[in-house]
This record gives structure tokens, sequence and C-alpha cells, in this order.
């Protein structure tokens, strides 16, 4: 699935133990959640084989963008994109408000790098931000690229474990 690009392949996946949300990111030095492409809203019983089929398609979908380019301009300059998919987030899904959206949210980073996906577990420093710093390398989990969607899937919930959460 992914041996036709020629870069780093980048998504996140969120979990706040109501439901997966699977997000495609883009860029260049600096990457954004691209939102020409389709995010996946998946429930927290999801079978192993779909999130990992569906975090797939959101790393295949990531792009390289030329810094120079309009479309990375018109990421790196938005500031309403990301309140708007938040807010129509809340309200699709019943959500009181953010903090209830992202009341102990985590966030795994994967990438695809030289023929091994990587997950990252992130550390939750507040309401909708997260960082790797504090988490071991030891909590970073990698498979073959070309592994199958149920060890994938599977792979990503075990990285939700080894997340750092707090209470929003």
């Amino acid at each position: 699935m992914f041996t036709s690009k020629n870069h780093n392949l980048y998504a996140d996946i969120y979990f706040n133990y109501d439901y997966y949300i699977i997000v495609t990111i883009s860029g260049c030095y600096i990457h954004f959640i691209d939102f020409r492409n389709e995010y996946k809203i998946l429930n927290d019983n999801v079978a192993n084989n779909d999130l990992g089929y569906y975090a797939k398609i959101a790393l295949a979908k990531s792009e390289k963008l030329d810094e120079n380019s309009e479309y990375f301009n018109q990421l790196y300059n938005d500031k309403t994109s990301y309140p708007k998919w938040t807010k129509k987030i809340i309200k699709e899904y019943g959500y009181k408000n953010k903090t209830s959206l992202f009341k102990n949210m985590k966030l795994c980073g994967l990438s695809v790098i030289e023929g091994e996906i990587i997950i990252r577990p992130q550390n939750h420093l507040r309401m909708d931000h997260w960082v790797g710093q504090g988490i071991p390398d030891s909590a970073i989990i990698t498979l073959n690229a070309d592994c199958s969607d149920e060890l994938l899937g599977a792979s990503i919930k075990e990285g939700f474990t080894r997340c750092i959460s707090r209470r929003v």
C-alpha cells in the first residue's frame, strides 16, 4: 500500500473512550491535519481489522507539500478549519462542549518511514494539545509497513495504553 510513495506518511488517531478519530496529516517541515481528506470516526468497540484498515487509508492519503505551494500556505495560515472541525464533531456526536469531547482524549501519531509503521503515543498536556515529551522510547511501537490490518489495529489500541493522559 505504501511502496509507491517516496516520502514519509503521517496520520493521527485520537481516542476518548467513546470514539477513535482518524485524520490524515500532510506538510513538509511542519505538518497539519489535511482537511481536504475525509476523517473517519469509529466506535470504541471497533474491530482491530477495521481500525487498521482506516489507519492505512489515512496514511496513504498523506502528502508532502511544497513549502511554497498555495495549499501549504493556506494550511499554515488557517485559523478556522480546526475550530470548525471540532465544533462539527461536538454537534454530530452529542458532546456538551469542547471539554467533554477532549476529556481523557489520547493521541497516537502514526508514520510510515523506510518501510515501517511507527506508532508514537503522546502526552496530553492540555485541552487539545499533545506532545511526545515524557513518553519513553520503549512506548513506541514499530511494525513492518506490510503488516495486516488486524495487527495494525491491535497495535494502535496497545499504543493508546502507553499514552500519558490527564483530565481536562
